[in-house]
């Protein structure tokens, strides 16, 4: 019976919305806030991992990000969109995290939108993915914690820049600027200390 009980209580848990969870859990319903982080891990952590570019460093991350959150919870405004308000604790927290780092290891970990060039259609395929990685590790640590992230939201979670402005807290048009400074920070760093890499950026419009 009180496995029963249990089983029925985590149906309820699952078919509620983000925004019935977060009331369930201010009313202190355990199983609210735990479906709630089940629920949103993955997208925190894969952040986490693109804007710090560490595994480790993203799960202490993405955990801290949980306690924030229910720390919060209290904070949270219904009128706005969970992810919404999610994604920009996960962005402060992380860059909370870079600008207290001392090692030079806060890098994004995968491809930033270069890609092989029309001209030689398979020259993206010769270079290995670890290489790529490499070159990036050194690249991105030229942009600012905010540049990083995002160029990260934009180039890689594919979100509009009015969503990472609302995100963020800020205008737009800051948002835009520092996509702008992202590229031409990076571009720079590329033709600086890559030359052979340089042919493989392509301008992606905002």
């Amino acid at each position: 019976m009180l496995a029963r009980l249990r089983l029925m209580k985590m149906d309820t848990a699952e078919t509620r919305d983000d925004r019935q969870l977060v009331e369930a859990s201010r009313s202190g319903d355990p199983s609210a806030f735990e479906e709630l982080v089940r629920r949103k891990t993955s997208k925190v952590f894969g952040l986490c991992c693109r804007i710090l570019g560490n595994r480790e460093d993203a799960k202490d991350v993405a955990q801290l990000v949980f306690v924030k959150l229910w720390e919060n919870l209290g904070k949270y405004d219904a009128g706005y969109a969970f992810d919404t308000w999610l994604y920009r604790m996960t962005s402060n927290v992380a860059i909370d995290f870079i600008r207290g780092r001392q090692s030079r290891d806060a890098t994004i970990n995968s491809s930033l939108r270069l890609v092989k060039t029309s001209e030689d259609p398979g020259q993206g395929r010769d270079i290995q993915h670890k290489e790529v990685e490499a070159v990036f590790e050194q690249v991105s640590r030229a942009l600012s914690p905010k540049q990083k992230t995002i160029f990260v939201m934009h180039a890689m979670e594919d979100l509009q820049l009015a969503e990472i402005a609302r995100i963020l807290g800020t205008k737009e048009s800051t948002v835009r600027n520092h996509l702008f400074n992202a590229r031409k920070t990076m571009q720079k760093e590329l033709r600086r200390r890559f030359p052979e890499y340089a042919s493989l950026w392509k301008e992606n419009e905002a």
